[in-house]
């Protein structure tokens, strides 16, 4: 800033042509005059006219005092101290400072609001539909927890059905008892008398024979007498009783039921305001072409004749498959098998983490990762079993989850170490989003794509687990619609193989259908698909265990 300008007690702007100091602007111009300057330029174009007024007659803007020095106005900005000052500040303590005029910062940092309320004001939209969903959730719930009452209170009769059931059966196994005790004292009281019978006969006949003096007679009334058995003991029995178990609290909650805490996920809205990034407008091919075939060699299932299962790509030029077998293996697009690796289970779900595979085991119900040909556990699902799992662009997990009984899925984001960090099961209104999950793909945009088996769709949600759409085939499949296995490409292009079909469905990132992708060769029986390059996918054919490299992009 020039010294001219900056007098003590007063701020001058510049003249616009010749750089002294300002008296006069012209509004219809937009430019500052000199006392010099202004009579020329009035000359000039004089047939527009000018709005030429005194620049100390001006309105000046508030432009704040400085603090160090009382009632003088800022003036300038110290960039080396990235604070406002005054003209006095300028010519003592920052004297040496890099110092730029205060119009200079004023722009920049308008600029800068300029921007980033243009960002936050497209995050909008965002937030209205995170509101909705939120005031849905508010409306249902005093439904849902009404009816988790009702669950109880049914769960309640069922144990008190039980209990009667039980109850009764106790009461007829005590009848029984009771006719069985009653049936031993009985005979045990017949036999008795029976005996004590005897003894008083016995006793007559003792007081006859007595007196007779009958020597045959009282002979054998001795040995009868000394073949007779006498009672040493009864057998006593005792009732039947009732043996209750002790109440104890905590065997009701572990049997009955118990609620399940609330739990609370935190997901990151920085990125709201971010626009998708298309690497791409590139059109689909009217005809795909199939590049390359390959087979790759995996048994076949003697139940249902399948023999590939999935793939993903490690860069842009092999990919892992798997198959019926508890192996890997690592194929180059030509087809050449590079690598083989065993495993714990078979191979139906595969991920990507960190450049090394990962899938998820059932049978233990963990997802385990394979590290230089070890296979190590990153962590466990709990009492439910994982199928479906994708690595995201944050470096999480999404896994298809399904309760032991089959009845319940949902899709949750953990982190490598295992900790839940979403859980998505219900829509806005606590309904469950699916039937069966099986195969789940992040796409660009951060929706999350659910193959569902049992619902016969693809389920779509964006990454709060807000329900977006879900895709039901389009009219010509509609009926028959069964989604195999998907993928996304950087196009944000949801692709999905349909088994039954033998069709690839290609949709756009709002679930409008655009094409199918049938190479001029076909495809039979598709399940496993990955994209490997922009504009080429790697399809498995479930059946034949054939890999088909497919250009469907121009």
């Amino acid at each position: 800033m020039a010294s001219s300008n900056l007098r003590q007690g007063q701020h001058y702007l510049e003249c616009d042509i010749c750089k002294s100091p300002v008296n006069f602007t012209c509004k219809r111009c937009a430019v500052k005059l000199c006392s010099a300057c202004v009579l020329p330029h009035m000359h000039i174009n004089s047939e527009n006219g000018h709005e030429v007024t005194n620049f100390i007659e001006q309105k000046k803007p508030d432009v704040g005092e400085c603090l160090t020095h009382s009632k003088q106005p800022f003036s300038a900005f110290c960039k080396t101290c990235d604070i406002p000052i005054c003209v006095l500040c300028a010519s003592i303590k920052h004297k040496t400072h890099d110092i730029c005029e205060l119009s200079e910062k004023v722009n920049a940092l308008s600029d800068f609001i300029t921007k980033e309320n243009e960002q936050l004001q497209s995050m909008r939209s965002e937030l209205e539909k995170i509101i909705d969903h939120i005031s849905k959730r508010s409306t249902a719930l005093p439904q849902v927890y009404k009816q988790a009452k009702d669950n109880i209170s049914a769960h309640a009769r069922e144990w008190h059905q039980e209990i009667d059931k039980t109850e009764k059966a106790l009461h007829k196994d005590l009848d029984e008892l009771k006719e069985k005790h009653a049936g031993i004292l009985l005979k045990q009281k017949k036999e008795l008398g029976e005996m004590l019978k005897k003894l008083k006969n016995l006793k007559q006949t003792v007081l006859a024979l007595a007196k007779s003096k009958d020597v045959s007679g009282l002979m054998e009334l001795k040995l009868e007498l000394e073949n007779q058995q006498v009672p040493t003991f009864i057998e006593e029995t005792q009732p039947a009783f009732f043996q209750p178990c002790k109440f104890n609290e905590s065997y009701t909650t572990s049997y009955f039921g118990y609620i399940e805490t609330l739990e609370s996920y935190k997901l990151s809205i920085d990125d709201l305001t971010q626009q998708d990034q298309i690497s791409s407008s590139r059109q689909a091919l009217d005809v795909p072409t199939v590049l390359s075939a390959f087979d790759t060699e995996f048994p076949t299932d003697k139940e249902y004749n399948s023999r590939l299962f999935d793939m993903v790509p490690l860069g842009d030029d092999r990919v892992w498959a798997g198959g019926n077998s508890e192996e890997l293996k690592l194929f180059d697009l030509q087809g050449r098998l590079h690598d083989t690796i065993t495993i714990t289970c078979t191979a139906m779900y595969l991920a990507l983490h960190d450049g090394y595979v990962v899938y998820p085991e059932q049978s233990d119900k963990t997802v385990k990762q394979i590290i230089n040909g070890h296979v190590d556990t990153l962590f466990r699902t709990g009492e439910w079993e994982p199928f479906g799992i994708t690595c995201t662009a944050a470096g999480d997990f999404l896994v298809c989850l399904r309760s032991s009984d089959q009845t319940k899925s949902k899709v949750v984001r953990y982190t490598s170490s295992g900790d839940v960090l979403q859980e998505i099961q219900y829509d806005s209104l606590f309904q469950p989003l699916f039937g069966k999950t099986n195969y789940v793909v992040e796409n660009g945009n951060g929706d999350i794509c659910v193959a569902d088996w049992d619902k016969k769709a693809v389920t779509v949600v964006d990454k709060f687990g807000i329900f977006r759409f879900s895709y039901t085939g389009n009219k010509a499949s509609k009926e028959n619609f069964k989604p195999s296995s998907l993928t996304t490409d950087s196009m944000h292009h949801i692709i999905i193989t349909e088994f039954n079909g033998d069709k690839i469905h290609l949709l756009d990132r709002d679930g409008r259908f655009l094409r199918y992708i049938i190479p001029d060769q076909g495809i039979r029986r598709p399940r496993a698909v990955c994209v490997v390059k922009e504009g080429e996918l790697m399809v498995g054919e479930c059946l034949t265990g054939i890999i088909k490299r497919i250009k469907y992009l121009q």
